[in-house]
């Protein structure tokens, strides 16, 4: 049995006029929204993987002067970081390797996207200049110079207040004699808190010296460390190298890959295989006395280690279970104090670090 059924009556020309209008501006809407929801910055950063890449081809040393380009690679790691979008945000919020943060742990309101950026180059430039010097100075160099551990700040309320001022500088701890900041907190640290330690110390603007005793207290971060109570810096710090090595970061900024430069320099300056042959990644601060300091995006540098092929990533002590939570077990991940860490573990993998010659002379 067959049913005919008549076809829908034709829609009324002008009721038919207003639907498609209502679907026309109804698609209008979403497409802006879309594009806002793209282009309209809100007050987040996103931090994602950047690259990993080989210092190597950064490090150019000035013509007659020895270098020894390596086999191996020390990879140094960036991460990307943006302005977050509506839509980045999100995006950046269901993708586990990235992470996002508001405006002011990134940039305070108080500076300035160029100021930002300016600060970011500064401490690139300083990250390499203390690289160089403490490569050299641990080749044998006189490298890194200073003629005391000037006092900035007295912390309030501690043995320290009673006897020192700012301006003071410190140029012995009890027999130890002090020309970097550095020298007068490694005398210090081998102390416990509550020991007494006896500083000779010469007044800001001049004058006879004196010398005076300090009970040290406990940090507060960590009960066992001892604390002077004050901040120092280096008088008259003087960085010097016996010749000239470029490092040609061009536009990446950050103090983050002091760590990386050091290494390869020592790699490229002297005979042998730092790292074994090996492709290693490292990230982290340089300091002057060699300690490797925190970085952030360390779960975004792992991705970036993971994804150029390297074997092993050196990382700052503090961040290894960040690090290794995102490597797995397909990438080795080792915490670093300092420098002499990360030469003891690339030893561990084939590497000549504990026994560096000086530049133009055979080594190991």
């Amino acid at each position: 049995m067959s049913v005919s059924i008549d076809p829908m009556p034709p829609m009324p020309p002008r009721r038919w006029r207003k639907l498609r209008w209502a679907g026309t501006i109804g698609a209008l809407v979403v497409v802006a929204g879309l594009i806002g929801a793209a282009t309209v910055r809100v007050p987040y950063y996103s931090i994602s993987p950047g690259t990993a890449f080989d210092v190597a081809r950064l490090v150019e040393v000035s013509d007659g002067n020895p270098s020894y380009p390596p086999d191996g690679s020390v990879f140094m790691t960036t991460v990307s970081l943006r302005h977050a979008t509506v839509l980045g945000a999100l995006r950046g919020w269901l993708d586990r390797n990235v992470d996002v943060v508001a405006e002011e742990k990134i940039r305070p309101k108080s500076v300035r996207p160029d100021e930002a950026e300016r600060e970011n180059l500064e401490a690139m430039s300083t990250s390499k200049e203390q690289a160089l010097a403490v490569a050299f100075e641990h080749l044998g160099y006189d490298a890194i110079q200073g003629t005391g551990a000037t006092i900035d700040e007295v912390v309030d309320d501690t043995p320290a207040e009673r006897v020192l001022k700012a301006g003071d500088t410190i140029t012995k701890v009890d027999d130890t004699a002090v020309q970097l900041d550095a020298d007068a907190v490694r005398a210090i640290r081998a102390h416990e808190p509550g020991d007494e330690v006896r500083l000779t110390v010469e007044p800001k603007g001049g004058g006879s010296t004196r010398e005076v005793t300090v009970e040290l207290i406990a940090n507060p971060d960590a009960k066992r460390q001892p604390l002077l109570g004050v901040t120092l810096r280096t008088r008259a710090l003087k960085l010097s190298v016996p010749y000239q090595v470029a490092i040609n970061s061009a536009d990446i900024g950050g103090p983050s890959a002091g760590l990386a430069f050091t290494l390869e320099l020592l790699d490229v300056l002297t005979p042998g295989e730092l790292t074994g042959g090996r492709k290693v990644a490292a990230t982290g601060t340089i300091e002057l006395d060699g300690r490797v300091g925190l970085v952030g995006g360390v779960a975004q540098k792992t991705v970036a280690v993971k994804r150029a092929g390297a074997e092993l990533f050196l990382v700052p002590s503090d961040e290894v279970a960040e690090a290794r939570r995102v490597a797995g077990k397909g990438l080795r991940v080792e915490a670093v104090r300092d420098l002499d860490d990360a030469l003891r573990i690339l030893a561990g993998i084939g590497g000549n670090g504990l026994a560096l010659g000086r530049p133009g002379q055979d080594g190991a």
